[in-house]
């Protein structure tokens, strides 16, 4: 698809190439009239500025994003350092952007973030999440590769590469071993399906609880541990005996949980067994010991980061040849990681 540019923004709305540059930029001597009506055609017909170089010279592509969704979660350290590792050989330079700031995914700072990655003429993304379809479809206008890692890409005619555990596995497994202790009352704390790793991770552990004739309760929390914690205070306050075990969603859920664990003096995992979903670099020196679920979110990191690192790559050598400079996506590029269920004392082992 064709790119639109300053002039095709000055045709739409029949105003002079100097009076669109002026409203673009928030310059001065513009009416707000015609500010609105440059704003909302640019917008319409996906044009956007380029801050990195406004006289639409070539850049050179050695710079790509990673778009996050809350950075208080850990497994994200580990797979920048995987994306690091892999890029820097080259000496690329990677910017990472928070939608999600403090666990609380924001609509609006996606749709800004992305506008501002195309701004400077960023050469790819690896993003954490699920993409607006309308963000995904303003990338693709512009030739930006995008390359999903610990979500599921958005369905489409286009086949996204992407690096993925298997949660559906993985929450199968955790479950397998909840039911060799004989433990027949499982919690799930999950956070909500703006993440969509929820669902099969979900359904991994429905299907076991459901396979092992065990009770298990869903209780969804925001994706921060303040909110877990409030949620499970709730859980524990309403007078309901305590689960036999509880299988927090992710790191920062887990961390709100033994909090409130802790404060009400319950016993892991004489009172309550305990397994995390992510790996983290302390999990085995707390007391006791933590089980959890290690995604290997270092290598998901490395392959996605190689896996983009080629993509633009042969857009550079076709933008040399002056051919299209689309990105061109492969089927095997849709990758899975197998997780590993590292058994500590929390769980009762």
């Amino acid at each position: 698809m064709k790119k639109s540019t300053m002039r095709d923004v000055s045709r739409a709305t029949g105003l002079s190439m100097f009076t669109v540059s002026r409203a673009l930029s928030g310059a001065d001597g513009v009416s707000d009239e015609s500010r609105s009506q440059v704003l909302r055609v640019a917008d319409e017909l996906g044009y956007i500025p380029n801050r990195a170089a406004q006289d639409l010279r070539k850049v050179s592509r050695d710079s790509v994003a990673v778009i996050t969704a809350s950075t208080s979660n850990s497994y994200y350290l580990d797979l920048m350092a995987g994306i690091q590792k892999a890029l820097r050989p080259a000496n690329w330079t990677v910017v990472m952007a928070d939608v999600a700031v403090d666990g609380v995914y924001d609509p609006g700072l996606e749709d800004r973030t992305v506008r501002r990655l195309i701004e400077t003429r960023t050469a790819g993304i690896i993003s954490t999440l699920a993409l607006k379809p309308a963000n995904v479809a303003l990338l693709a206008r512009w030739d930006i590769p995008l390359v999903f890692v610990d979500s599921a890409p958005p369905k489409g005619k286009a086949t996204f590469p992407s690096v993925t555990t298997d949660n559906y596995k993985a929450s199968r497994a955790v479950g397998r071993h909840l039911a060799e202790h004989g433990y027949e009352d499982w919690l799930f704390l999950v956070y909500p399906a703006r993440w969509s790793t929820r669902f099969e991770r979900e359904r991994g552990i429905r299907e076991a609880a459901e396979a092992h004739g065990v009770r298990l309760e869903i209780l969804e929390s925001g994706n921060d541990p303040a909110s877990a914690h409030a949620v499970m205070a709730e859980r524990l306050a309403d007078g309901r005996p305590l689960p036999r075990a509880l299988i927090a969603g992710n790191n920062p859920l887990l961390l709100g949980a033994l909090q409130l664990l802790r404060e009400k003096t319950v016993r892991i995992p004489q009172d309550v067994a305990v397994i995390g979903f992510d790996e983290f670099s302390w999990s085995g020196l707390i007391e006791p010991p933590l089980t959890v679920l290690n995604e290997r979110s270092e290598e998901i990191g490395h392959r996605a980061a190689l896996t983009l690192a080629r993509i633009i790559k042969a857009q550079t050598d076709a933008e040399r040849r002056g051919l299209p400079t689309q990105p061109i996506y492969r089927d095997e590029d849709v990758q899975q990681v197998e997780a590993e269920l590292v058994i500590r004392r929390s769980c009762g082992c």
